[in-house]
């Protein structure tokens, strides 16, 4: 299985984006400071820093990646990811993992997408089975990251 990742944090001024830069190649960054949303706040959140990135991961750099941000999946239903990397351009289901903390906005659009080809391609254009394959491979990936 890989994954699919859209990464975004918000941190306060005074606080290093250092920590919470994605570890490896995989990644790309795709937005900057220019994107920060919480200008609004006042204190340090007032001109705080915003990052995004992207990546295709495997398993294995998944895991590490949500360990080193301590991410945990929301029980919550998303809109999805646009534009999420490996799904072309378009709306793909996601699962948001969160790690706020007090210095911290962290979230995570992930969309799992198993490897190798449908056994039945012809089931999966039907929309009914779509989504009881993706509440499938949600509920999994929520067993094992909750």
């Amino acid at each position: 299985m890989r994954f699919s990742v859209i990464f975004s944090v918000d941190i306060p001024a005074d606080t290093s984006i250092r920590p919470f830069v994605p570890k490896g190649r995989a990644w790309s960054r795709t937005e900057g400071d220019e994107q920060y949303d919480f200008g609004y706040l006042s204190g340090c959140w007032a001109k705080g820093k915003h990052r995004k990135f992207c990546a295709l991961l495997t398993r294995k750099q998944f895991d590490q990646f949500v360990s080193q941000m301590s991410l945990y999946p929301e029980d919550c239903e998303t809109m999805g990811s646009l534009g999420a990397p490996g799904c072309g351009f378009g709306f793909a289901p996601a699962i948001s993992f969160d790690g706020n903390r007090p210095d911290a906005l962290l979230n995570a659009y992930v969309t799992p997408l198993p490897d190798g080809e449908p056994k039945h391609p012809k089931h999966w254009q039907n929309e009914a089975t779509q989504e009881r394959n993706w509440q499938r491979i949600r509920r999994a990936v929520l067993k094992v990251y909750g």
